[in-house]
């Protein structure tokens, strides 16, 4: 019986022996099993990395966040920088280029809007802001915060006092001084040596428009022409008619429209005027329909054009190039201004 009893353990103990062999085979399979999944884990981690490198050139994996800010979405200035931009993003995405691009813009110029999307656009994450500021110091804030974070600066056509990677813009001092120095030219032509000048801007403490009314006022040193206060018609061209007739009302023998909004609001009111036996002349700045309309007409002897289509191709460029750790050649680039009236605006249709 003791013999029986003993065979029996060694039996089960024979089994457990086994049972536990096969769970120790199957758990090294497991672990085999797991350890090959960490393993292309880490071989995927590895890739991303590799992507993660070439995703500073857009090339592949992560792609480089552009996002484009302009002072508003009515005015043709905008609307053709933004084609532009669009287009060369459309053109380095062709070449392989990896580019997610973004057009933020407020319905009209507004400073806390802008301010809103420079945070909107640092939030999801963009590589690089290009952006064109109601004001050069009122989104000073908001950018900081996205340079702190890494994100590259570059200004379109108006600049923050902000330090950027590059700025794309037209010289609007030089160009006022020559939207001045066109007025001169037409007042001497219509045999007028003084008289007061009248002044529509756009909004006060957007730098660029500052720049073209301090630039048209420099040709008039050492002139006996007056030039009136600033009027801010918040680039609308109804407003600026409205203050245009008011100038004219009281007695300006000319004005000047510092943006597209200003001349033609400017422009519709010297027509007017004209139309009712004055002699009003005027000057303005921003090549559009109803500009170049205003010109053939004879109402606006001359308006200031940019190359907003410049300043959004380049721009783009730029980013990418920044974001490729490229060392941008030039970093304040002027994009130059062409007179137009009645001689070459066909040349300037869109």
């Amino acid at each position: 019986m003791k013999k029986l009893l003993a065979l029996i353990l060694a039996m089960s103990m024979i089994l457990v022996l086994a049972a536990c062999g096969g769970g120790n085979t199957g758990g090294s399979g497991g672990s085999s099993g797991g350890s090959g999944t960490n393993t292309e884990g880490n071989s995927g981690t590895g890739d991303s990395g590799s992507s993660g490198s070439d995703a500073n050139s857009g090339s592949s994996g992560e792609s480089i966040k552009i996002t484009l800010i302009t002072m508003d979405q009515m005015d043709v200035h905008w609307v053709k920088l933004e084609k532009a931009a669009r287009a060369k993003v459309e053109e380095l995405q062709s070449s392989g280029v990896n580019i997610d691009y973004n057009w933020l813009a407020p319905e009209k110029k507004d400073n806390a809007q802008q301010i809103q999307m420079i945070e909107t656009a640092t939030n999801d994450g963009s590589d690089v802001i290009i952006i064109s500021v109601n004001d050069s110091t009122a989104c000073n804030g908001a950018l900081q915060t996205a340079l702190d974070k890494g994100v590259k600066l570059i200004y379109v056509d108006a600049a923050a006092s902000l330090e950027p990677s590059a700025t794309f813009a037209t010289d609007n001092y030089a160009a006022g001084a020559e939207a001045g120095n066109a007025m001169l030219q037409y007042l001497a032509e219509a045999n007028l040596t003084e008289g007061t000048i009248g002044l529509v801007s756009a909004q006060a403490g957007v730098q660029s428009c500052i720049d073209r009314v301090d630039g048209f006022v420099s040709a008039f040193e050492g002139s006996a022409f007056t030039m009136g206060e600033v009027q801010y018609s918040d680039g609308d061209a109804v407003k600026a008619q409205e203050l245009t007739n008011a100038l004219i009302q009281d007695g300006v023998i000319a004005v000047y429209g510092a943006n597209d909004g200003a001349t033609n609001g400017a422009a519709n009111a010297v027509k007017e005027a004209n139309t009712n036996g004055s002699s009003i002349l005027c000057v303005g700045f921003d090549n559009s329909s109803s500009n170049r309309s205003h010109v053939r007409d004879g109402e606006l002897l001359a308006f200031m054009a940019q190359n907003p289509g410049v300043m959004g191709e380049k721009s783009i460029e730029a980013a990418v190039a920044l974001m490729q750790g490229e060392t941008l050649s030039e970093t304040n680039v002027d994009t130059g201004v062409s007179v137009v009236t009645t001689n070459n605006v066909d040349q300037f249709d869109d």
